[in-house]
């Protein structure tokens, strides 16, 4: 009886030896296929604050706190990377960007980088850095997406 008992247990390991390699396979094509759509429109206010020649603010000499309304519109996704635009009254930039894992977001435009997270299907925090010769700039936003232009 205990050889049966051996020989079972040698069939379940050698089964299991011989699937792990396809179900680690298997994990990483569905962690692929995790990557959340960030398209649509996003609508947030910062909490920043800017000193110098600004786009989206009046010129400054010396640092000023500002709350600026934003609309951030992700046209179009493959896979982790997408692009859009980031517009507030004043003015429009593209944005291009991407995520690692599932919630993590990196963006830039033409002056300044993004890190960001979603916080839940519709909505995520970013923060914003500029650090430029003729501006600096320093902000927070919490992005809300309108579902109904999703």
């Amino acid at each position: 009886m205990s050889r049966a008992r051996a020989l079972v247990f040698l069939v379940v390991l050698v089964c299991a030896l011989v699937a792990a390699p396809a179900l680690a396979r298997k994990n990483a094509e569905n962690k692929e296929n995790d990557v959340p759509n960030v398209t649509g429109v996003w609508k947030g206010t910062s909490v920043s604050v800017a000193v110098g020649k600004l786009g989206h603010a009046g010129a400054t000499d010396a640092p000023q706190f500002l709350h600026i309304d934003w609309t951030l519109t992700i046209e179009k996704q493959d896979g982790r990377a997408f692009y859009g635009t980031r517009a507030s009254s004043r003015a429009k930039e593209t944005v291009v960007g991407v995520i690692d894992g599932a919630s993590t977001l990196y963006m830039a435009d033409e002056d300044g980088t993004y890190v960001g997270k979603l916080t839940s299907k519709n909505t995520m925090d970013v923060k914003y850095l500029e650090a430029g010769k003729d501006s600096k700039v320093a902000s927070f936003t919490h992005y809300r997406r309108d579902e109904a232009k999703q």
